[in-house]
């Protein structure tokens, strides 16, 4: 069996996962992501020799990052991962393991993961918001990724979603910003710091109690997914609009949301049209498994499957 080394670079952790090319993912680790290359290239190493011992036989190797990445692999922009962008990631890779390397941005990652039998089967034209240490977005145009001309395409994380005409100078929040998984923490971080670490399964356990710093962090961030998506509705009017990220996965995730678009367009009722939205299949391995897809479509020749399973 033919494996791909897939590893998906976030803000606060990194992902390493070892999937078959038939779709099948038989290892996986998460690590707190490193904040120097050569730290990053010790945890591929060990990932990598420990998967060889365990007689997986890894053909190549796929990374989904932040940041908008070229074809020749050099990612651009701004993130909160440094090192990505000192180097090209894909170069250095190929000479240390003689394996072919995919590089791609991890919103569209978690784009191309959902293409095969994921929430956009049978989609063809589609957004896709991922959320968390900032807001990561993809668009799916006739089923193909649309990058723009400056590689930012769907880069919702930009958005300016909050502002302060009072202030001088003014002052301007960005969908990220606001509305990120990140940015439910960092508030309470600053309006109730007595506890050690606020984590977001804490922040939506201590709502639930009647923490009301928790309540108001929470509030602000589906406020902001639900203007997000709206905007998103109405300026590419996609058949469908995914979420992704670890946050997707708190009970009732949905059903909140619904309420806060329901609040939207009870105030706007000249906007008819309705956004079709739904978590991603894959959730928090979305980029995981969409960096394989982008792997496999550009260098496997081998026996053709649909991948993931």
């Amino acid at each position: 069996m033919n494996y791909i080394l897939t590893i998906d670079i976030g803000g606060t952790f990194t992902k390493l996962a070892c999937i078959s090319t038939c779709g099948q993912l038989v290892e996986k680790e998460e690590a707190d992501t490193p904040q120097l290359f050569g730290d990053f290239l010790q945890l591929v190493q060990s990932f990598y020799e420990r998967n060889l011992t365990n007689n997986h036989w890894i053909i190549g190797i796929a990374i989904s990052s932040p940041g908008s990445v070229t074809k020749s692999g050099e990612v651009l922009g701004y993130s909160s991962v440094p090192f990505i962008h000192d180097q090209n990631m894909k170069v250095l890779l190929e000479q240390q393991y003689k394996l072919p390397v995919f590089i791609e941005n991890d919103a569209n990652c978690a784009a191309l993961a959902e293409m095969w039998n994921g929430a956009a089967d049978g989609i063809d034209t589609y957004a896709c918001i991922v959320c968390g240490t900032g807001i990561g977005g993809a668009i799916v145009i006739n089923k193909k990724l649309y990058k723009g001309a400056n590689l930012h395409g769907g880069e919702f994380g930009y958005v300016i979603l909050g502002h302060d005409y009072g202030g001088k100078p003014a002052h301007y929040q960005t969908w990220s910003e606001l509305g990120s998984s990140s940015a439910i923490t960092r508030r309470l971080k600053e309006e109730a710091p007595y506890y050690e670490k606020w984590t977001g399964p804490l922040v939506f356990e201590e709502e639930k109690k009647g923490h009301r710093a928790a309540a108001k962090s929470i509030d602000t961030f589906f406020h902001t997914l639900a203007v997000g998506i709206f905007n998103i509705q109405y300026t590419l009017d996609p058949e469908k609009i995914l979420i992704g990220g670890g946050v997707t996965r708190q009970p009732a995730f949905m059903e909140e949301l619904a309420t806060r678009l329901e609040a939207i367009y009870a105030e706007k009722p000249f906007a008819t049209i309705r956004p079709n939205v739904s978590v991603c299949h894959y959730l928090d391995q979305a980029q995981l498994y969409g960096a394989a897809v982008g792997w496999k479509d550009l260098y496997w020749k081998g026996e053709s499957s649909c991948l993931p399973e």
